[in-house]
C-alpha cells in the first residue's frame, strides 16, 4: 500500500482538510456545465493571444475571481489528465501528465515557475477529491453489485476521457480489502475527532482573504 493510497483514503474522512465530505454536493451534470463555461472563457482568452491575470497572496495562494478560475482550471485538468486509477501521484510515470497540466496552466494563466510546485500539488489534491466524489456518488452503495463495473451514464456523458478500462481499474482497487480497511479507519478517526471541517474546498484560502479585507477596512 503506497503512502499516496493511504492519504487518499484518510483524507476522505479527515477533518480540517479542504475536501468535499457530503456526496450529495457532487453533481456530475452541474459540474459539466461549469466546466463548459470555464472552457469557453479560457478559449476566448487564448484566441486573443492573452492569458488570465492572476494575483497571489503572501502564502502563494491565488486570490480573487481569477484565482478561483485558476483553481477550477487545475481541477478540470486533473480530471482530464490524471487517471482515476492512479495509485501514487508521485509516480515517475505521471511526470509527462504533470508537465502537460503545467503547460496548460501557463498557457492560459499568468503563473510563473515559482508556483509550479503548488499548482501540481493542487492538481494532485483535486485528482484525489475527484476519485472520492466518484466513489461516493457511483460506487459506494453498489460496490458488491456486478453493475458497478459498467461506467455510469453520467460519467460517460460528462467525463469522456474516463475509458471503460480506466473505470474497471478504479473499481478493482475499491473492492480490495486494503481500501475497505483504510476507509473504515478513516471513519473511526473522524468519529473520535473533536472538531469538524466547516470551511469546505478552498475555504481556508478564501477565509484568509476575507480576514485581510476586514483588517484593511478597519485600518481605513
Amino acid at each position: 500500500m503506497s503512502k499516496d493510497q493511504q492519504e487518499e483514503v484518510s483524507t476522505q474522512t479527515q477533518v480540517g482538510k479542504p475536501r468535499r465530505t457530503n456526496s450529495s454536493r457532487f453533481n456530475a451534470d452541474e459540474e459539466g456545465k461549469r466546466r463548459a463555461t470555464l472552457l469557453k472563457r479560457v478559449h476566448v482568452v487564448r484566441t486573443r493571444g492573452e492569458r488570465i491575470q492572476v494575483s497571489f497572496d503572501a502564502k502563494g495562494q491565488p486570490i480573487g475571481k481569477e484565482g478561483d478560475e485558476l483553481q477550477s482550471w487545475i481541477g478540470v485538468l486533473a480530471r482530464e489528465h490524471i487517471p482515476i486509477w492512479i495509485a501514487d501521484f508521485r509516480s515517475a510515470d505521471l511526470e509527462p501528465k504533470k508537465e502537460q497540466v503545467w503547460l496548460e496552466v501557463v498557457t492560459s494563466f499568468t503563473v510563473d515557475e515559482s508556483h509550479k510546485k503548488q499548482v501540481l500539488k493542487s492538481c494532485g489534491e483535486s485528482a484525489k477529491c475527484f476519485r472520492y466524489d466518484l466513489y461516493q456518488a457511483f460506487v459506494r452503495d453498489h460496490i458488491d453489485d456486478e453493475s458497478v463495473w459498467q461506467r455510469p451514464a453520467k460519467v460517460v456523458n460528462n467525463y469522456p476521457t474516463i475509458s471503460q478500462d480506466d473505470w474497471e481499474r478504479f473499481i478493482t482497487y475499491r473492492r480490495t480489502g486494503d481500501f475497505k480497511r483504510l476507509s473504515d479507519q478513516g471513519i473511526e478517526r473522524r468519529k473520535k475527532s473533536k472538531y469538524g471541517s466547516t470551511t469546505g474546498r478552498d475555504g481556508y484560502r478564501k477565509r484568509d482573504q476575507e480576514i485581510v479585507r476586514l483588517l484593511i477596512g478597519k485600518k481605513a
